[in-house]
C-alpha cells in the first residue's frame, strides 16, 4: 500500500531480506515511474503501468507469460464466481460436514480489520506498523513509510499489487471472498510498505513468509531492469496461470 508522491518523485531501487518456505535471502525491487519489477531468485513479476500489461518470470522452470491487467481481473471474478458457487454448495452440507471443509480450506472468512501499531526504523527510514486480519485465513504486518513517494503519482498502485504472483492462491482459499473487502480497508495504510510478512492457512497448511528492505536507493533505474527478453533468455513463453482460473 501506499499514498501517491508527486510527479518529481525520484525512482526507488531496494533491496530486501525475504524469509519463506524456501529459507532466507536477498531480492531487489525496482520502481520507475513507468514500470515496477518485484521477486526474488525463484520468481518475479515485471508490471507497464500504461500498457496494464503483467510479466511473471519463473527461474525455476525457465518460463515467463503475460497477461494484461483486465485479462487477470477477469480471471480472477470466475474464480470468485466458481468459489462462490461451491460455497453455496457448501451451505446445504451438514454442520460438521462442513466445518471440517472449512479448516480443511483454511477456515471461514471473518471480518477484514486494520488495525495501527507502534512506529520503527527499517532501512533507515521511520515506518508505522499495521496488523491486517482476515478471519482466522490470514493475518499480515505491515510496516508503511510516509518518506518515500511512489514514482508514478498517477497509478493505482495497489490495484497492480493486489493481482500479483499470489492471485492462484488467493482463488483456492476462502478468504478471497473477501478481496475487495481487503482491498477497502487496505486504504487505512498511509505511506510505501518497506517491511511486510504474512500468515496464511490453505488447504490445512500454514504458510508464513516476511520481507523486508534493508537498503533504498533513490535515482535513474537502467532500462535493462525492465527489459524482459534479457532477464527471461531463453525462457520459454507459456500461459499465464491465472488464466487457469477460468
Amino acid at each position: 500500500a501506499l499514498r501517491a508522491g508527486p510527479a518529481s518523485a525520484e525512482d526507488l531501487t531496494i533491496v530486501f531480506q525475504t524469509t519463506g518456505d524456501g529459507g532466507a535471502e536477498t531480492s531487489t525491487s525496482y520502481y520507475s515511474s513507468e514500470k515496477m519489477r518485484t521477486g526474488d531468485a525463484q520468481s518475479e513479476t515485471i508490471v507497464e503501468y500504461g500498457a496494464g500489461r503483467i510479466t511473471t518470470i519463473d527461474h525455476k522452470k525457465k518460463e515467463y507469460s503475460e497477461i494484461t491487467l483486465a485479462e487477470m481481473e477477469a480471471a480472477m471474478k470466475a474464480a470468485q464466481a466458481k468459489m462462490e458457487e461451491a460455497n453455496a454448495q457448501m451451505a446445504n452440507m451438514p454442520p460438521a460436514v462442513r466445518e471440517k471443509m472449512e479448516q480443511m480450506m483454511g477456515g471461514a472468512v471473518g471480518a477484514v480489520t486494520v488495525t495501527k501499531g507502534g512506529t520503527r526504523q527499517v532501512a533507515g527510514y521511520a515506518c508505522q506498523d499495521y496488523t491486517i486480519a482476515m478471519g482466522q485465513a490470514m493475518t499480515s504486518k505491515v510496516c508503511a513509510t510516509t518518506a518515500l513517494q511512489f514514482p508514478a503519482p498517477n497509478v493505482d498502485y495497489r490495484r497492480f499489487a493486489s493481482l500479483g504472483g499470489s492471485a492462484a492462491a488467493m482463488a483456492n482459499n476462502p478468504m478471497f471472498k473477501g478481496m475487495e473487502k481487503l482491498a477497502e480497508e487496505m486504504k487505512k495504510i498511509e505511506g510505501f510498505t518497506i517491511a511486510d510478512s504474512m500468515s496464511m492457512k490453505m488447504m490445512g497448511k500454514s504458510i508464513e513468509s516476511s520481507k523486508e528492505a534493508t537498503e533504498i536507493k533513490k535515482g535513474p533505474i537502467p532500462a535493462s531492469a525492465f527489459d524482459v527478453a534479457t532477464i527471461a533468455k531463453g525462457y520459454k513463453k507459456v500461459p499465464h496461470p491465472v488464466t487457469k482460473l477460468k
